[in-house]
């Protein structure tokens, strides 16, 4: 019987449409409605607090209807179902690679080459997912931090402790091969058809573990604690034939896909030192903003989220400020927690967390202004590197105005934008602890001078939004790489032939969609190169900033 898809289905949340729903719609019998499949759902708002799933669904119908539905109902043929699809066709000639991070640029990377039979040694700096877990659990209670396997640093990357979130400021045919590349190795369904699909960090655990196995399977060597401190190349100018690892062991290959990651800073410093090709890039700085999630329910939907059945409210604001600094929310977290993302002993960095239910009771973002390349002139250093010098003097100085212990600075929003001196904090999330602070000794003037601005704009946007139980973390510092490791039309480094720069610590990326996409299209490059084959041209931009 043949499978329809019907778009413009409105239900009343957190109703999904059923047989005999979609039948009256269609003007059909409900026995003439079999096997639903949802193919896209969102949320609407509009009519606080009146909330509606708009829904697309795939269908058989057992008989047509005898007219087309009433707009905004579309009834047209579904789409034959998608086969799962090899990410590469198989290479003849047998090569070996090397995968340097394991962030999604590495991983899609690696996944794609294992599809086309290529030998495959994956280099972490970090830890595997369960041991970096519980490495990441005990800094959080007891400050016990490892420079080298941390929020930044292990398998997943950086996004392994975030929200998960699968949304992408850009439109690409091989989105759809992400998400099901995710889903086969065990993200939830929803992310298949949610508007804004997120995984969580909790689901995104068992992910990982099961692309690692898969990898195996497919012969790919995965290597832990194994920290690329240096390379190897043929003669003087020629192309990359080894990596030096930091216990001086020689990992010989025929390419190699730098998948950093935007926080590998002595990674950088040495490719640089080394005479890589890389320019500065700007980015965003700021802070974390936490509220109780009802606050944001409350603004967003009118009620509270768990009353009515759906999953707490996010949001997405940006601002253009008097002095010409853009500032804007980014990687919200519905009910997340902020959370201490240190990679340098010594420097506090905040970031946001969410579980797959977002449960903490809590909401928070960043928000963050744009940097000038201007702002790092005074740094010491290599020009090109002085955007991550500014971001360490920022990480430092919180750290020394939360007393030395990982602990975070932080004000109520409201005492902020009074001047007042900071007082007593409601509970929040961020652990090891939160110390009351101004955020004049972490920040630069004009940084809070903008964060001020725009926070009195988006809460005219947001009423609300300024209240006593928001509070300001500092700093969220870490928004995306500070750098660009340049590369050609076929990904490859001008200056060191056989080098690939990958993802977001390369300046290609901005979130976990992004960075596989990525992963996928260097891999892709890498492949050709050793088929001997023409690259196919490369399709990337570099980006400014975060896409979600």
């Amino acid at each position: 019987m043949p499978r329809f898809r019907l778009s413009g289905v409105r239900v009343r949340a957190p109703k999904a449409p059923d047989e005999a729903l979609l039948a009256r719609l269609l003007g059909v019998s409900p026995e003439d409605v079999s096997e639903i499949s949802i193919f896209r759902r969102s949320l609407d708002a509009r009519k606080k607090p009146d909330l509606v799933y708009e829904y697309a669904v795939d269908l058989t119908l057992g008989k047509e209807p005898e007219a087309a539905p009433a707009p905004p109902l579309a009834l047209e043929p579904a789409p034959p179902p998608r086969a799962p699809e090899l990410l590469l066709p198989l290479l003849e000639r047998k090569a070996r690679v090397a995968v340097v991070g394991t962030g999604p640029a590495g991983l899609f990377a690696a996944l794609a080459l294992a599809d086309a039979g290529v030998p495959l040694v994956v280099l972490e700096r970090g830890e595997a997912a369960e041991e970096r877990y519980r490495t990441v659990m005990r800094f959080w209670k007891s400050g016990d931090f490892d420079p080298e396997s941390n929020v930044q640093f292990g398998e997943g990357g950086a996004g392994t402790f975030s929200d998960g979130k699968l949304t992408c400021g850009k439109r690409h045919d091989k989105i759809a091969v992400v998400l099901e590349t995710l889903h086969r190795f065990g993200a939830p369904d929803t992310i298949l058809y949610d508007g804004k699909p997120h995984i969580g960090t909790d689901r995104l655990v068992v992910v990982l573990r099961n692309i690692r196995r898969h990898l195996q399977d497919h012969g790919a060597e995965m290597r832990y604690r194994a920290k690329v401190v240096d390379f190897v190349r043929q003669g003087e100018g020629g192309p990359l034939t080894a990596l030096v690892l930091a216990d001086g062991e020689v990992v010989p290959c025929d390419a190699a896909i730098f998948a950093l990651g935007h926080s590998a800073r002595d990674t950088v410093e040495t490719l640089h030192a080394r005479g890589v090709a890389m320019s500065a890039k700007a980015f965003a700085m700021g802070v974390r903003i936490e509220h109780p999630q009802d606050e944001v329910d409350l603004i967003q939907y009118g009620r509270i989220a768990s009353s009515c059945g759906v999953m707490p409210a996010d949001y997405k604001m940006t601002a253009q400020t008097s002095g010409g600094r853009g500032v804007y929310t980014f990687c919200m977290c519905p009910g997340g927690e902020v959370i201490a993302c240190s990679s340098e002993a010594g420097g506090v960095v905040t970031n946001g967390m969410s579980r797959y239910k977002r449960a903490s009771g809590f909401a928070n973002s960043g928000l963050v202004v744009q940097t000038h390349l201007s702002d790092f002139a005074p740094e010491p250093g290599p020009e090109v590197l002085r955007g991550a010098s500014f971001q360490r003097r920022v990480e430092r100085a919180a750290f020394a105005a939360g007393g030395g212990t990982y602990a975070a600075p932080a004000i109520r929003v409201t005492d902020f934008l009074s001047g007042r001196a900071p007082r007593l904090l409601p509970r929040g999330t961020y652990t090891p602890a939160c110390v009351p602070s101004r955020l004049d000794a972490v920040y630069p003037a004009p940084y809070l001078e903008a964060l001020a601005e725009a926070l009195r704009y988006f809460d005219r946007k947001m009423r609300g939004f300024v209240s006593e139980e928001a509070v300001l973390v500092a700093p969220e510092s870490r928004t995306s790489s500070p750098i660009r490791i340049e590369r050609n039309e076929a990904c490859e480094s001008p200056s060191l032939p056989g080098l690939f720069p990958a993802g977001e610590g390369a300046g290609f990326a901005g979130g976990i969609v992004s960075a596989s996409l990525d992963g996928l299209r260097v891999a892709r490059a890498v492949r050709a190169r050793l088929a001997g084959e023409t690259p196919p041209p490369s399709d990337a931009r570099p980006v400014s900033g975060p896409e979600y």
